[in-house]
């Protein structure tokens, strides 16, 4: 009892500040990334056909299981909850550290190295040390907006989706002056025919951009009503986001050839060209816009930060992971450690990745963010299976949305999410997988170094499965010690205490064991 309830009293800091509308906002920031815009139009004008199959049978289907889960279990975590519930702890262990150590990544590289660039090309030069000082000032920044108390921590991401629609709409806009005045790159019907050397390319960026539905269910306990705010969060933001993604997209393969298209700085130089409709304005609007570039950066990953070290904090509060980790701030309702944790990380990717890439922007861009897909995608593997599984062991657990179908719906959706996500996770690993020349398809920076890439990316995702299982063997320990306490508590004569210890332990997101009391009972009956 003693190791349940520490985590019991920490849940209650916990302040239910958000609404539906703030998981709208929420699920807008975490989805509409603007960092990989470039590495997805990099397939030219096949990618608006890849972009619309994969809308169809990942976006959606992912969707629908994620309403479901967070509608039924609303645990704080989210995806570690549904993950550890429905295959025990290492998948638990897994998730969260996916999550926390993905953001910190995603954070520290290919987010603060894009709004580097941004800032030099639009805005104003970076050199020298000028260039991680500003990396460094932008990871800070992203942490401390995550750690600022909901009240007022909610209206961040507001703020970001206003400027993400402002931003995103005034590009559209100014593209279609450009093409009014210069024209635009033809799209005729066999440029967008699919081929495999493309969906091996675009598919692993398009489908780590469509994650993200979980992310507010990381603040369940956080909700005012979760079970009902967020699949009609998912229904409403869903659309727009496609949107959002895909309008820019369209005006990127429109605006620049494919061969010219940088995943780093395909947005960037979009802008920049479309830009010259301003004529000597060009310059102060430019800077205007990649402020708000630079804003919208910023509330990705702050959010990221937010939902990912949300997830962690709950594992480590269910002993599956450091239970400092796990502190809930009695002054700002948030996991400061967590997160504190995982800025000096992001630091400290973004130090690194400066000491070895340099000034090859490219090479740093092109590393973290395969590492960031490749973490997030393996995280996912336990999330979407969870469904079916869930379905299956808590058939008696209200539903306030459930997917369509039956169980041959759950199956499908279940099915194809996972899938998904497991081709995403082989294709990012193995760049050009199926290809005939599969070595012309490594990322730029690591041209004839299949060997570099593939270490860069398999020794971090080793450390973090082998961490994942510590953590896990960690709390299957903790567990036997607070399944001791119960069985002594009702040996002694005091099954009231246990029962609320029982209660407690449902408290910290997971379903209660109860089998110290059932051993005790049997002994007490022998």
């Amino acid at each position: 009892m003693d190791l349940v309830a520490p985590a019991a009293v920490e849940r209650r800091k916990l302040r239910r500040e958000l609404g539906r509308f703030d998981a709208v906002c929420l699920l807008m920031a975490a989805i509409v990334v603007l960092d990989t815009l470039g590495a997805v139009a990099r397939g030219g004008a096949e990618t608006i056909t890849w972009l619309a199959i994969v809308s169809l049978l990942f976006f959606v289907p992912a969707g629908l299981a994620i309403a479901e889960l967070g509608a039924a279990f609303p645990h704080e975590g989210g995806p570690y909850a549904w993950a550890r519930q429905a295959f025990g702890r290492f998948a638990g262990s897994l998730v969260a550290i996916c999550y926390w150590v993905e953001a910190a990544v995603w954070v520290g590289g290919s987010l603060a190295i894009t709004a580097v660039a941004v800032v030099d090309e639009l805005v104003v030069p970076l050199e020298g040390s000028r260039r991680i000082a500003f990396a460094l000032a932008f990871v800070a920044a992203a942490t401390l907006m995550a750690v600022v108390p909901l009240r007022t921590g909610r209206r961040i991401p507001a703020i970001g989706a206003a400027a993400q629609v402002g931003l995103l709409t005034f590009f559209t806009a100014t593209v279609v002056a450009y093409a009014a005045r210069e024209g635009v790159h033809g799209v005729a019907a066999g440029d967008v025919a699919p081929s495999w050397a493309v969906f091996v390319l675009v598919a692993p960026v398009l489908v780590y951009n469509f994650l993200g539905f979980e992310l507010p269910s990381a603040a369940s306990e956080e909700m005012r009503d979760p079970q009902r705010d967020v699949p009609a969060a998912i229904g409403r933001a869903g659309v727009l986001t496609f949107v959002l993604y895909c309008v820019p997209v369209l005006a990127i393969v429109l605006v620049m050839p494919a061969e010219e298209i940088s995943g780093l700085t395909g947005f960037i130089d979009a802008i920049s060209s479309v830009f010259t409709v301003y004529g000597s304005a060009a310059e102060p609007v430019g800077a205007a816009v990649g402020s708000a570039f630079v804003l919208v950066l910023l509330v990705n990953g702050m959010t990221w930060m937010a939902g990912s070290c949300r997830a962690q904090a709950a594992a480590g509060l269910d002993g599956v992971g450091p239970r400092f980790l796990g502190r809930i701030s009695g002054r700002t309702g948030t996991p400061v450690r967590a997160t504190v944790v995982a800025g000096a990380a992001a630091a400290l990717t973004t130090c690194t990745a400066f000491a070895v890439a340099g000034n090859d922007n490219e090479k740093y861009f092109s590393a973290v963010l395969a590492l960031s897909i490749a973490l997030l995608a393996l995280g996912n593997l336990a999330v979407f299976p969870a469904l079916v599984r869930l379905r299956w062991s808590y058939p008696g657990v209200p539903r306030t949305f459930r997917v369509p179908g039956g169980a041959v719906g759950a199956w499908a959706v279940s099915g194809l999410a996972t899938a998904w996500t497991a081709l995403a996770l082989v294709a990012v690993l193995w760049p050009g997988l199926g290809t005939p020349n599969p070595d012309a398809h490594l990322p730029e920076g690591f041209m004839g170094d299949r060997l570099g890439f593939v270490l860069v990316e398999l020794v971090p995702l080793t450390v973090v499965a082998g961490v994942a299982a510590l953590f896990a063997r960690r709390g299957r320990k903790d567990e036997r010690s607070s399944e001791r306490a119960l069985s002594r508590l009702f040996l002694r004569g005091e099954p009231r205490l246990a029962s609320v210890a029982e209660r407690a332990e449902v408290a910290v997101g997971a379903p209660p064991t109860g089998r110290g009391v059932e051993r005790a009972v049997a002994d007490r009956g022998q």
